[in-house]
C-alpha cells in the first residue's frame, strides 16, 4: 500500500474537497510531504473562497503530518 500521495493525487483530492479547479501545488520540503498552492488561475479567487481553500490545505497538511 502506498502511503504518500503523488502531487497529481493531492491536487485532485484538493480540487474535489474545495470545488476549485485548475489548482497547482508546489512541494516545499525534501522528503517531508509539505505542499503549497502555486501557479496562477484563470480568474482570481474571492477572499472567502481563498480562505476556504487555505483551510482545506491546512487540514490536509495535518492529515499528512499525522500519517
Amino acid at each position: 500500500m502506498k502511503t504518500i500521495k503523488m502531487q497529481h493525487e493531492l491536487t485532485h483530492d484538493l480540487e474535489e474537497r474545495s470545488g476549485v479547479m485548475g489548482l497547482k501545488l508546489i512541494r516545499l520540503k525534501g522528503y517531508d510531504p509539505s505542499w503549497s498552492l502555486g501557479g496562477t488561475r484563470e480568474s482570481p479567487l474571492g477572499e472567502v473562497t481563498e480562505a476556504k481553500l487555505q483551510s482545506i490545505v491546512a487540514r490536509m497538511q495535518s492529515e499528512f503530518d499525522m500519517a
